[in-house]
């Protein structure tokens, strides 16, 4: 039996800023945004991304035709509202799986952020009093 062998790929990797085929104008427009921001490179990244977008152009298909026909055509909750709210939830979902709801990247070095809210040590500076 033939050992497989491993090699080390030097260099970028392939350009894919580009946005697949499949992207409407909505989802197109959300691939360029998250690609400005992130560094996207792995193949189940770019499909989670993908799914993200898709998400994006139907649940704004489905609000443009929320507001066209209106929320509660004939006296009934419009069926797309179900289903709008249902891609926005998944859009969040992948997004999270791709750890995008956190932090952009940023042009400089360090550690993210410790937290939300302020801590003991802000929140003191400036409100000390001088005891001269």
């Amino acid at each position: 039996m033939k050992k497989s062998t491993l090699a080390i790929v030097a260099g970028p990797l392939a350009n894919t800023a580009e946005p697949p085929a499949t992207l409407g104008k909505a989802g197109t427009r959300l691939w360029g945004l998250i690609m400005s921001q992130y560094d996207i490179r792995d193949a189940g990244g770019l499909v989670i991304l993908e799914g993200v977008c898709l998400s994006r152009d139907r649940s704004t298909e489905f609000a443009a035709i929320i507001a066209r026909e209106g929320a509660m055509p004939r006296g009934k909750v419009h069926p797309l509202i179900k289903h709008e709210r249902e891609e926005r939830a998944l859009e969040c979902r992948l997004l999270q799986r791709l750890g995008l709801d956190v932090e952009a990247i940023r042009p400089s070095a360090g550690r993210p952020g410790l937290g939300f809210g302020v801590t003991k040590e802000h929140f003191h500076h400036g409100h000390e009093t001088d005891p001269d």
